[in-house]
């Protein structure tokens, strides 16, 4: 009887530590090449996939590696063209640039929280997966918990050659729970001590500058020179 609640209680364990992925390397790749090097090893798991695709997806939040950042995303959905010009992904795309809307992808990570504005490190994140779904085709679904939202999200998986893919991200990229400092800032909006952007410089006057004295030319004068020794134009 011993036995059997020692085995139960080690598979526990194994399978909360499986759940919980983030083990890979503490830094963010530094360009695609770096990216896709990591990507042969690491992706063979559905969980190693999943977790360098929310790399890129911190890679692309930063407008300085963004280009580079633009690579990944394509490796990591198998897409045939750039992100930015494929249809269906217009909507990540675009919410991806918004910086208002960073804090839906933070919510992945374990940790953050609406409380502490999503606080998370890119270099350094893990995530929680509730659940594992296989379909009939081989693909996966992943049920990663979001912590802004009341039921975890689910994202497709798809092997390619021995190498898994992320294939959606459309329930991923929908809006959750603003973070407090948010929230805070609509709540007292009437109150300066939370304005979150600083107020701009009242706009100064132009002085007008003073009209340069011309003398009209008679027939037969020449140009007038001013001063500095330059001609004046030609009023007519």
């Amino acid at each position: 009887m011993k036995t059997s609640k020692l085995l139960i209680t080690v598979l526990l364990v194994l399978a909360a530590l499986f759940m919980v992925h983030g083990e890979a390397c503490a830094k963010l790749p530094g360009d695609f090449q770096e990216f896709k090097a990591r990507y042969e090893k690491e992706a063979r798991t559905e969980q190693g996939a999943l977790h360098l695709f929310f790399e890129a997806v911190y890679c692309y939040l930063k407008a300085m590696t963004r280009d580079e950042a633009s690579k990944m995303l394509r490796y990591a959905l198998y897409a045939s063209q750039p992100i930015e010009r494929t249809n269906a992904l217009a909507t990540f795309v675009t919410r991806m640039k918004d910086e208002s809307l960073h804090h839906i992808f933070r919510s992945y990570a374990v940790g953050a929280t609406p409380e502490n504005n999503y606080s998370m490190s890119p270099d350094d994140f893990k995530f929680e997966v509730t659940r594992r779904t296989k379909h009939p085709n081989g693909d996966v679904d992943l049920y990663i918990r979001c912590s802004g939202a009341d039921s975890p999200r689910p994202v497709r998986m798809r092997q390619h050659d021995g190498l898994w893919y992320t294939n959606s991200v459309g329930s991923i990229i929908t809006k959750i729970r603003e973070p407090k400092n948010v929230t805070d800032a609509k709540r007292n909006a009437h109150d300066a001590d939370y304005d979150t952007e600083p107020e701009p410089e009242p706009v100064k006057e132009k002085t007008p500058e003073p009209e340069e004295k011309t003398e009209k030319k008679t027939d037969g004068e020449t140009d007038i020179e001013d001063d500095s020794g330059g001609s004046l134009p030609d009023l007519w």
